[in-house]
Parts: C-alpha cells; sequence; structure tokens
C-alpha cells in the first residue's frame, strides 16, 4: 500500500516506474551493459525526477548480485549491500492475489517467479516496468508497459 503523502507525489509525476532487480544491480556492479543509463536512473529517482517502485525482492536480489561479483572484496560488498536498503525504490506489498496471478505467469511464460512478480505489479500499479532482462520484457509486452532500460534515457527527457 502507497502512504498517503507519498500517493499525492506519485499522482503528480509522470515519470513512475516500476524498477527490475536487473536494472538496480547495475547501480552497484561496475562494467555491466548499460550500465550508464541505470545510472541517469538512479541520479534521477535520487533528485526526485522519478517515482521507483518494486518488491521487498529486489533488495534481496541486487545484494545477491553484489555477493557474486568477484571484482568486490568482503568489505566492499557489505558497504555496497547497505546503500542497496538506502536507495532501495519504494517497497511494495504482495498479496495472495499478486501471488497467484504471478505464478500463473511464471508458468505460461516460463519465467522465474521473481521477474513474474515486477510484471504483475507494473500492470496492477499501471506503472511501466523498466528492465534489462530481456526474457522479462518480452513476456511483459502482453500484459503490461514495458521498457529496456537501454531506451530509458527517451523517457526521461520527455
Amino acid at each position: 500500500m502507497i502512504p498517503p503523502v507519498l500517493s499525492k507525489r506519485v499522482a503528480a509525476m509522470t515519470n513512475t516506474f516500476v524498477v527490475d532487480a536487473s536494472v538496480t544491480a547495475k547501480w552497484f556492479n561496475k562494467g555491466e551493459t548499460n550500465e550508464e543509463e541505470a545510472i541517469a536512473l538512479r541520479r534521477a529517482w535520487i533528485e526526485g525526477k522519478v517515482e521507483l517502485f518494486g518488491p521487498s525482492l529486489i533488495i534481496f536480489e541486487t545484494c545477491n548480485s553484489i555477493w557474486k561479483n568477484p571484482n568486490l572484496d568482503r568489505n566492499q560488498a557489505s558497504s555496497l549491500s547497505r546503500l542497496v536498503v538506502k536507495l532501495a525504490p519504494n517497497l511494495l506489498e504482495v498479496g495472495e492475489a499478486e501471488l497467484s496471478e504471478t505464478m500463473n505467469l511464471a508458468r505460461q511464460n516460463r519465467l522465474t517467479f521473481y521477474d513474474a512478480i515486477y510484471i504483475v505489479l507494473s500492470r496492477q500499479r499501471k506503472y511501466p516496468l523498466v528492465t534489462a532482462d530481456g526474457d522479462q520484457l518480452r513476456a511483459s509486452k502482453d500484459y503490461t508497459t514495458s521498457v529496456h532500460i537501454s531506451k530509458i534515457g527517451e523517457l526521461l527527457t520527455s
């Protein structure tokens, strides 16, 4: 549920998105494809130019990408994981209805449950999904508005 104060802020914004962990992972792992576009989205988020949403799962997925990064030592990974929490998008609660719909979508499209929940939240909230995951993007096309992170610059300048 979106708090009332935040709800008014979101209603006033045209740049409101559900963001996938495939994008937020690029905020912390250097050298990734489309890193510059992901960083531009992060900057817009920090500056209050966009509103971002995701399931609480996004924190765990993003931290997992840091854990898997062989270029980061233990101290760097630990510091970055704390930063993930600070920079996380607005977290959305997931209920029974979303879980059922997510399971159906995941099975129909051979997606992970993790990827499918972002699509369902995007559709239900009517916020475009921003992702760097090609399979997720393809599955979302008939279900919700979605954009690949490589195209985010077009949305941030409009």
